[in-house]
C-alpha cells in the first residue's frame, strides 16, 4: 500500500474512532440527564442520537414517548423509536415492541415474533410474556403448554418469586408429559445475543418456533 493510502486510511479510522468515543460520550450524558428526571435536556440529547441509528437512544427515546416523560405520550412515536432499535438487535426495544403488539394492538402472531427475538436474548420479562401466550392460545397462535413451560420455565430461572408463582399456576394447566419436555427445553436453551428481525427464530401461525 502507497504511503499516501496508508494516511488516507489511518485519518478515516482516526475520524471514525473520534466519531464512536463522541457519540459515546454524548449518550452517557443523555442518560445522566434521563436518570436525573430531566427530561427536557434527555429528550435534546437522545434525539438527534436516536435519529443517527444509536440503538439506545432510540430505546430511551421510545421509552420517553411512551410514559410521557418530557413529551406527550405518542404510542406511534413509541412504536417508530421501539421498532428501530429492535431492528438492530436491542433485546430490551424487542419486548417493548412484542408487549405493545400483543396488548394493546391485539396482533399476537407480531407480538410472538418480536417477544421470541427478545426472549432468546435472554429478556426474562419477554420469556415471562411468550410463556403467558402460548399457555393461552389465540386462533393464530394455538395453545402450545410445551413451549408455555419452557419459556415461564426461564423466566423464572432466577427464582423470583412473581416468576415462580407463574410457573406453579401455569403447570396446574399442563400435563405431565408436556411439563418435561418443556424443562428439557429449559435445560437445554442457551441465549443467543444480537438476533434480529430475519434471523431463524419467527413465530409461525401454527405457533412453533
Amino acid at each position: 500500500m502507497s504511503s499516501w493510502l496508508r494516511r488516507v486510511s489511518l485519518c478515516t479510522l482516526m475520524i471514525l474512532l473520534y466519531a464512536s468515543v463522541s457519540a459515546a460520550a454524548d449518550f452517557a450524558s443523555a442518560k445522566r440527564a434521563y436518570e436525573k428526571k430531566d427530561y427536557a435536556a434527555a429528550l435534546n440529547e437522545f434525539t438527534p442520537l436516536a435519529q443517527q441509528g444509536n440503538a439506545d437512544a432510540q430505546l430511551f427515546l421510545g421509552k420517553m414517548y411512551m410514559m410521557g416523560e418530557g413529551v406527550l405520550k405518542d404510542s406511534d412515536q413509541a412504536l417508530k423509536w421501539f421498532k428501530a432499535s429492535a431492528a438492530q438487535g436491542n433485546g430490551d426495544a424487542q419486548f417493548f415492541v412484542g408487549s405493545i403488539y400483543l396488548m394493546p394492538r391485539k396482533d399476537v402472531v407480531e407480538g410472538a415474533k418480536w417477544l421470541r427475538l427478545s426472549a432468546e436474548q435472554g429478556n426474562q420479562d419477554a420469556q415471562w410474556l411468550l410463556g403467558k401466550a402460548y399457555l393461552k392460545g389465540d386462533k393464530d397462535l394455538p395453545r402450545d403448554p410445551v413451549q408455555a413451560e419452557m419459556w415461564l420455565r426461564l423466566a423464572a430461572k432466577n427464582n423470583l418469586e412473581f416468576y415462580q408463582n407463574t410457573v406453579h399456576r401455569a403447570e396446574g394447566q399442563i400435563s405431565a408429559a408436556e411439563i418435561a419436555k418443556g424443562k428439557a427445553l429449559a435445560d437445554a436453551w442457551t441465549p443467543k445475543r444480537g438476533l434480529r428481525p430475519g434471523c431463524d427464530v419467527n413465530v409461525r401461525a401454527d405457533g412453533k418456533p
